[in-house]
């Protein structure tokens, strides 16, 4: 994820045109007045105290990389345990943490939620709207490179303790800039230790690491080129002669860019972290202030509020059509302004008011960090599955190794010094060449004994086994293991029932929370920066391309986005329609509506289609569901399921569907011999005759 050209533009949307003389000199909305010393020392303040707090009270930092190395099956590159290997040990490593965090994710990402925008009234234009914006946000959601997104955060979670997700504006993209989302490693983030959720929007400040080449620095940070380069130099990286390279200007350095919320003194300018920090004094008003800065250690590159957010607002003529009902308000039309402008009269009920271009009721973070394993005491998960099961794994490679061990054994030979043989002579012996014969004095049997290996006795197997199933059970993953834990079918499907209710649980706090938070700052990016009309094409179930144009003002106030279903409902529904498949409980649109696949009515039509020749119930099944204000084509395909002149009697008014001629019997063609399956298809009643 490209998180180096990171641009926020500080320019509102435009104002309408006016004479030049009338122009005044607007503050910039975003402008923070809080001195850059004091935002910095502040900060490095609160970054080392975080580290701090979680590397002593949490050991985090260890946590992680432990997790990581066995997530990764590198523990046996450790120089410790190298050394502790003997030659003739066995480099056994069996990785079932890696086997189950495979298995987890698919399950998670197989399908992802429907998202679905409510609209902001009752009215039908704005169900409309809703639909489009719906429609356009759910798409943008279930596109590959958020796939991705989505799939790194989830797999960062078990062993970094959460996944993090960031949304930001990219004006590079398209022709007026779009909206992202993008992954962020959690060990390039700080966050705000006395914040007891994962929600970002209650941190006091989350500060994050990002690599970037002094080129790229003062590309993005003009203003702060002079300090910049006063501080490399100081710190050695420019020439001797003081001037920069092309060399130098590639270098890496990291900066961070820092969230923040706090709370400023409107009289003194005093700034306080906290809300409990604030002093209750008669007369005295606080604000609160949310805003970002860049930095290079000591040098502030830039500092602004929040700019995902419109603080200024534009003023904007209402008309009341009834002044007595607030759904009555609306925007003023063209004609009515050119007959104001031209009249200097204003419509009757007009009002000008200021309106804001925020979907969200107030500025919000853009971090979204995924969790579960949530007690209210930190921000991050208190544990994974994978961390619980790291003993398992030690365990299981130890035991491993064991069997391997004792399989490799070879037995041992013992020589009496009474054969003649010297200690150079078995030195030099090898028992394992079949072209090798060995000579001995006496009797062999009195001059030689071979002592055989033990063997693996089956409890070690079964202890194995059972150390792999433990460790799939605390996953929660013995369900899409796909392996039978007994032989009692109803104890099987009760186990696996079990598992997916915990897989429910997780993707409902993990993939379906954040897919919601990413939808909402999709509506307000949309609301804020969609100034110009935005072109999307949405690919329909049958094929069909649609073209939806968005724009700002589609954004209405009272929009919600929620999920619609979830991706595990999904998977749920795809059981239970293969499980009544099964049963020839389920007819062939249902079915292929719960399998979730394209164009269901178009593949069920083809399947009654292609078994025509079937009782009168599946040409009214075919009449009532599938071809539906169709009815050009409905007469020809029952006449040819039931005969000339079935149509008439199945239309509505007409003749009962079992009144219905009965099939004549098909002839075969001369020379076809082929013949037609007795299996009743998807849906049909035990039975039931060849077709349907």
């Amino acid at each position: 994820m490209d998180t180096q050209n990171q641009t926020y533009s500080t320019e509102q949307p435009e104002d309408p045109i006016v004479p030049r003389d009338m122009v005044v000199q607007k503050a910039d909305p975003l402008a923070l007045d809080i001195p850059d010393d004091e935002i910095v020392k502040i900060i490095d303040q609160r970054i080392a105290s975080s580290r701090k707090f979680f590397a002593k009270k949490y050991n985090l930092y260890e946590r992680r990389k432990k997790n990581e190395m066995y997530l990764f099956g590198k523990q046996l590159q450790d120089k410790e345990d190298r050394r502790a290997l003997k030659m003739y040990e066995a480099r056994y490593l069996d990785n079932a943490l890696y086997e189950i965090e495979s298995s987890i994710k698919p399950l998670a990402m197989n399908k992802l939620p429907d998202l679905i925008v409510t609209p902001g009234n009752d009215t039908p234009e704005a169900a409309e709207t809703a639909k489009q914006v719906s429609q356009v946000v759910d798409s943008d959601i279930k596109k590959r490179n958020n796939r991705v997104v989505l799939g790194i955060a989830f797999k960062h979670r078990s062993p970094y303790f959460t996944g993090i997700i960031k949304a930001r504006w990219n004006p590079e993209l398209g022709k007026y800039g779009d909206y992202v989302f993008e992954v962020v490693h959690p060990d390039n983030v700080d966050i705000d230790e006395t914040c007891p959720t994962n929600n970002a929007d209650e941190m006091s400040f989350i500060s994050q690491t990002i690599p970037i080449t002094v080129q790229e620095c003062v590309m993005r940070f003009p203003g702060a080129k002079g300090k910049l380069f006063e501080k490399l130099k100081r710190e050695g990286l420019a020439l001797g002669n003081g001037d920069f390279s092309q060399k130098d200007l590639a270098s890496e350095i990291k900066i961070k860019e820092v969230w923040f919320k706090w709370y400023k003194r409107a009289d003194t300018g005093e700034v306080v972290e906290h809300e409990a920090d604030i002093t209750q004094e008669p007369g005295v008003k606080w604000e609160q202030v949310r805003g970002v800065i860049w930095k290079y250690k000591e040098v502030m590159l830039q500092k602004m509020k929040n700019p995902n957010y419109d603080y200024e607002g534009d003023e904007q003529t209402f008309v009341y059509d009834d002044p007595s009902l607030e759904d009555s308000k609306r925007p003023i039309n063209e004609d009515e302004m050119r007959f104001a402008l031209a009249t200097g009269m204003m419509p009757d009920n007009a009002n000008i008011e200021t309106t804001y271009k925020n979907y969200f009721q107030m500025p919000r973070v853009p971090y979204f960090f995924m969790g579960y394993d949530q007690w209210h005491k930190v921000a991050y998960d208190e544990t994974t599955s994978l961390e619980q099961n790291i003993r398992n794994q030690e365990s299981l490679d130890k035991r491993g190794k064991q069997i391997q061990e004792t399989l490799d054994e070879r037995g041992k030979h013992v020589y009496s010094k009474d054969g003649g043989l010297t200690p150079e002579d078995i030195e030099e012996m090898d028992v394992n060449d079949p072209d090798q014969d060995i000579l001995v004095e006496g009797d062999v049997n009195h001059v030689h004994k071979f002592i055989p290996p033990e063997r693996p006795e089956a409890q070690e197997f079964q202890d194995l086994s059972n150390t792999r199933d433990r460790m799939y059970a605390i996953a929660g993953a013995n369900a899409i293991r796909g392996q039978i834990q007994s032989d009692t079918a109803t104890s099987n499907q009760i186990a696996r029932e079990a598992d997916y209710t915990r897989a429910d649980d997780l993707v409902e706090d993990t993939i379906n929370a954040a897919a919601e938070w990413m939808g909402a700052w999709a509506l307000q990016f949309i609301k804020l920066r969609y100034t110009e009309e935005h072109m999307r094409k949405l690919l329909g179930n049958k094929g069909s391309v649609t073209f939806v144009r968005l724009k700002s003002d589609m954004i209405d106030d009272g929009m919600e986005i929620m999920i619609k279903a979830s991706g595990t409902d999904k998977l749920k529904a795809e059981n239970r329609a293969n499980q009544m498949a099964q049963l020839q409980l389920i007819d062939p649109l249902t079915y292929y509506e719960d399998m979730g696949l394209a164009d269901p009515e178009g593949r069920a039509s083809k399947l009654l289609t292609f078994l025509a020749g079937a009782i009168d119930g599946y040409a009214m099944y075919q009449l009532k569901y599938l071809n539906q204000g169709q009815g050009s084509e409905v007469p020809g395909l029952v006449d040819q399921m039931l005969g000339a002149g079935a149509a008439q009697q199945l239309q509505p008014g007409m003749a009962q569907p079992g009144q219905a001629p009965a099939p004549q019997p098909q002839q075969p063609t001369p020379g076809n011999t082929a013949q037609v399956a007795s299996t009743p298809p998807i849906g049909a009643p035990p039975g039931s005759p060849r077709g349907l």
